[in-house]
C-alpha cells in the first residue's frame, strides 16, 4: 500500500541520485583533464613536471655558483688550483644532486679560469649516457 506521499519521496530520490552521479562524472572529468587532458596548453602534470625540473636546475646553477666561489677563494688564498675537492676541506659541497662527489677540471679561456663540474649522474658510474658536465666561470 503506497501512498501519494511514499511515491513523491521515491521520485525525489532517484532524481537527487542522478544529480549526485552526474556530479560525480563532472568531478571525473575535470580531473582526468587536470591529470592527461590537453586544455589549449600543457596539462597540469606536465605543468608540475616543469616546475620541479626547472626547480632542480636553479637548485644545481647555485650549487655551482657556490662551488666556484670555494675554488676562487682557494685559489686567492693559496696562488693555485685545487686539485679535487678534497683540498678545498669543504666535505660535501662538491656532492651532485644523488649525493655523489663530483670532480672538477680547468680550461683558461680569454683570461678566464671555466671550471667544469663532472658528476656521474644518476646511476653513480661515470663514463656513461646519464654523466652530467656542468660550467661555470671562476669570479676571480
Amino acid at each position: 500500500m503506497t501512498t501519494k506521499r511514499s511515491l513523491a519521496c521515491a521520485t525525489h530520490a532517484r532524481r537527487g541520485n542522478g544529480l549526485v552521479l552526474l556530479a560525480l562524472l563532472l568531478v571525473v572529468g575535470i580531473v582526468l583533464i587536470m591529470m592527461f587532458g590537453k586544455t589549449g596548453g600543457t596539462s597540469y602534470m606536465d605543468q608540475v613536471k616543469q616546475t620541479r625540473d626547472s626547480g632542480r636546475e636553479m637548485a644545481r646553477e647555485i650549487r655551482t655558483e657556490q662551488m666556484s666561489l670555494l675554488i676562487a677563494m682557494y685559489r686567492e688564498s693559496n696562488k693555485k688550483l685545487p686539485k679535487a675537492p678534497a683540498d678545498l676541506e669543504s666535505p660535501g659541497a662538491f656532492n651532485d644532486g644523488w649525493g655523489k662527489e663530483m670532480t672538477f677540471s680547468f680550461e683558461e679561456k680569454t683570461g678566464k679560469t671555466m671550471v667544469k663540474y663532472h658528476s656521474a649522474g644518476p646511476d653513480g658510474v661515470a663514463g656513461n649516457d646519464d654523466d652530467k658536465v656542468y660550467a661555470d666561470t671562476i669570479p676571480y
